[in-house]
């Protein structure tokens, strides 16, 4: 009778790892990759290629991709006009952080902003964007977490609409993923997204130029679109986004090592894994 017992309970031991048993982590295969965290998804939202898809991870300007998709969500008229203020400007060119160009006193719509986000990554354009929004970056932020609960992104929390680093700001590549794949289908963000650059209507006539197709020769040709990012702390990070053979296909990754003025061994990445497709 005990090893009667002892072999039930073996069964089931085996039965139990089988049943939970991850699944793999590759179904196509593609060459080491230089980033920690990357996820590949098709248009069905399935597993092609994870590496450290739920580790903790900085987003960097990732983030730009929420702070977008609530702003698209919340404005009724994209050509409503706000005032870039000097005090923004003084705020984040004191913390280095990347901008889009815009000068205290511009009179910019939302599409500027936008525009302003999610090509040049300019954290001017973020915290106007907010507070043309919600009022203030803080309300802002509120929205976006309250999307992500929406969304169901369990591993994300925001701190600012920008991505520059804070301890608590954070999330992971499979949550990033969820966020991209949901933000594309919204037609005006994957235009604004696409664009390779844009003229906004502010006085100074800026031209904001799409940091992706800056990186590498030819990225244009393979990648329709994405977001890409950097801090020291989050290392490179891209979202991008594939049409191949009438299949939508995303990808993203972070923590690839370099900066902004290094080889960009994020989009390398990007493009070894379409490539692989």
């Amino acid at each position: 009778m005990k090893k009667f017992i002892l072999l039930c309970c073996i069964c089931a031991a085996v039965f139990y790892f089988y049943a939970n048993k991850p699944a793999e982590q590759a179904v196509i295969e593609l060459p080491s990759l230089h980033s920690k965290n990357a996820l590949l998804l098709n248009e069905k939202a399935e597993v092609l290629y994870e590496k450290n898809a739920d580790a903790i991870i900085y987003p960097a300007s990732l983030t730009k991709i929420m702070t977008a998709i609530v702003a698209i969500e919340a404005s009724d008229n994209v050509h409503m006009q706000t005032m870039v203020t000097p005090q923004t400007i003084t705020k984040f060119t004191a913390q280095n952080a990347s901008m889009a160009g815009f000068k205290a006193g511009d009179l910019v719509t939302i599409e500027d902003l936008l525009y302003g986000t999610l090509l040049a990554s300019g954290a001017d354009a973020t915290a106007t964007l907010a507070n043309a929004i919600a009022g203030s970056e803080e309300a802002f932020v509120t929205r976006m977490n309250d999307k992500a609960r929406e969304l169901g992104l369990d591993d994300t929390h925001f701190v600012n609409a920008s991505g520059l680093h804070d301890a608590a700001h954070v999330s992971s590549v499979r949550d990033l993923s969820k966020l991209f794949r949901y933000a594309i289908k919204n037609p005006y963000f994957y235009e604004v997204l696409t664009t390779k650059s844009y003229t906004t209507y502010a006085p100074n006539k800026l031209t904001i130029a799409n940091t992706l197709y800056s990186k590498m020769t030819g990225v244009a040709d393979a990648i329709v679109g994405g977001k890409t990012g950097y801090t020291p702390e989050a290392g490179l990070c891209l979202a991008s986004v594939i049409e191949k053979n009438g299949e939508l296909f995303i990808f993203v990754t972070t923590n690839a090592t370099g900066h902004v003025q290094t080889t960009p061994l994020h989009v390398a990445d990007a493009l070894a894994a379409y490539a692989a497709l």
